[in-house]
């Protein structure tokens, strides 16, 4: 083989083992927390759960809800905001949350991950 093909192929290695580091050091997609959160919606009264929710992602509660227990395998950050900012409880892993009152204050988004 001559040093121009060695060359050649020390080059290919170096440039296929850098990609290969590069796609390894890339964030990979959102974790799902096991298991579900069940949750009153305060709007009908009704039973409604997100089931294996992804971690580190602002979720919606679909009318709102009055009582929430996690049964994730992830601690439930839960708001009384749609978009994740107003913090109104930090719920573990097996336990619940109920709206407190008065003036009612449903819960309106859940975010998932570790505390």
């Amino acid at each position: 083989m001559t040093s121009g093909k060695r060359a050649a192929i020390r080059r290919l290695g170096t440039a296929v083992g850098g990609a290969l580091l590069l796609i390894a050091l890339l964030p990979s997609g959102a974790q799902a927390s096991g298991g579900q959160f069940p949750y009153i919606r305060f709007d009908t009264g009704t039973l409604d759960a997100l089931v294996n929710p992804p971690n580190d992602v602002c979720l919606p509660l679909a009318g709102g809800a009055a009582h929430a227990g996690n049964d994730t395998d992830a601690t439930a950050f839960v708001y009384a905001d749609t978009d994740c900012r107003q913090l109104l409880a930090i719920v573990g892993v097996g336990g619940t949350w109920d709206e407190t009152g008065p003036p009612p204050l449903p819960a309106r988004s859940v975010g998932f991950g570790s505390a």
